[in-house]
């Protein structure tokens, strides 16, 4: 039996660590479970009876039709995804779908097959500039569909969306296209990492502003904006926040966080103990010649190094010397003693892109014991 502890986030038990073959992601049903109830919890406080009515949850993260199930079974009932996600969620039973990415030809008549196939599935894409406009018209008539089309708003991340000064041209133009049916406006402020929750606060407020700004201004025009999503996962209480406060009483405003449902140390060390690490990997001492250092049996090929290397361990006090696609070398304090095969966990800094690194995770159940070895990430690859 494997029993470790991270201060804040309880223990990870492993009843039988041998039959699992390394590296292997590990997700626990026990800190998922508290994750979901967590995040109900600040829905409620933001917008008291309001459940999980505010809440569109970005599935990149899970990439997975098991957790989407979850997620469901706990009553979410809106999803925000990429088109591979699109299509698991649906297939899992999603009640709305949106396709959080511009869409072009190839993945528009994909969404456009993924309507016919999922009828009781509202799937709703977004447009971010004219060009959007005119792919999604020319698909509208080639498939026979009509789009629900919320507009791409860049709140401050600069990285797709209409100026907010463009908002009112590009609904024209959604408006004047065949087949396209304006749903609402979206603006994802992923660019909120500030240190402290003040300036964070300060960063999301102005964002904010851009999306009710936008609002005011189409009503000024007699157009009704009945949906609002926003936010990613640092900024998402923030947001909703203000939100809650000053959007008008009839639109429903909602909030796209993805890395909640497993969390990792980027975010963790933003806010610390908000929500437990759900997803963390099993790995191996492949080496242990050396007094001060051990390898361990992955690289970056099994832990995402694009936010830079892993930085929380179990046993705690390890710490990357170096890393290669295959191969993690890790400093230890002289006085420590690990012998080949013993087990380290890592909690992944950033866990989006490491589960799109895995074929499949293993569910621990509360007791330790595997509850499923080979849940597939059936969303990945995007």
């Amino acid at each position: 039996m494997l029993d470790f502890t991270i201060e804040g986030h309880g223990s990870y038990r492993i009843a039988h660590p041998e039959s699992i073959a390394t590296p292997r992601l590990l997700v626990f049903q026990e800190h998922l479970d508290a994750n979901i109830a967590t995040m109900r919890a600040i829905l409620e406080e933001a917008v008291p009876g309001s459940g999980f009515s505010r809440l569109c949850p970005h599935v990149k993260t899970n990439k997975s039709s098991f957790i989407i199930k979850r997620l469901l079974e706990a009553g979410v009932t809106d999803l925000k995804a990429s088109m591979n996600e699109a299509e698991i969620a649906a297939a899992s039973g999603a009640r709305r779908v949106f396709i959080a990415y511009p869409l072009l030809d190839h993945d528009a008549a994909r969404a456009a097959d993924l309507m016919r196939r999922y009828p009781e599935t509202e799937i709703t894409v977004q447009a971010g500039s004219p060009a959007h406009v005119t792919i999604l018209e020319r698909a509208a008539k080639r498939h026979g569909v009509t789009w629900n089309v919320m507009l791409d708003l860049d709140v401050g991340m600069h990285r797709t969306g209409a100026r907010p000064d463009d908002a009112w041209t590009l609904f024209e133009a959604v408006r004047g296209a065949d087949g396209l049916s304006f749903a609402g406006l979206h603006g994802y402020d992923g660019h909120i990492h500030q240190k402290t929750a003040i300036e964070r606060s300060a960063a999301s407020a102005l964002a904010m502003n851009y999306l009710l700004g936008t609002v005011e201004l189409f009503r000024g025009k007699g157009i009704s904006v009945d949906r609002v999503i926003a936010s990613g996962s640092p900024a998402f209480t923030h947001d909703l926040t203000y939100l809650a406060a000053n959007a008008p009483g009839d639109i429903n405003v909602q909030v796209s966080p993805g890395t909640w449902i497993f969390w990792d140390s980027k975010y963790d060390g933003l806010i610390p103990g908000l929500f437990r690490f759900a997803a963390v990997i099993l790995a191996q001492v492949i080496e242990a010649s050396r007094n001060d250092r051990i390898t361990l049996n992955l690289g970056h090929k099994r832990w995402a190094a694009d936010q830079g290397p892993v930085e929380r361990f179990l046993p705690e006090g390890l710490r990357v010397a170096l890393f290669s696609e295959e191969h993690t070398v890790l400093e230890h304090a002289a006085g420590e003693r690990f012998e080949e095969g013993d087990y380290v966990l890592i909690v992944p800094r950033h866990i989006c892109p490491t589960v799109n690194l895995y074929e499949f995770f293993t569910l621990i159940g509360g007791d330790g014991e595997i509850a499923d070895a080979a849940v597939p990430v059936d969303g990945r690859n995007r």
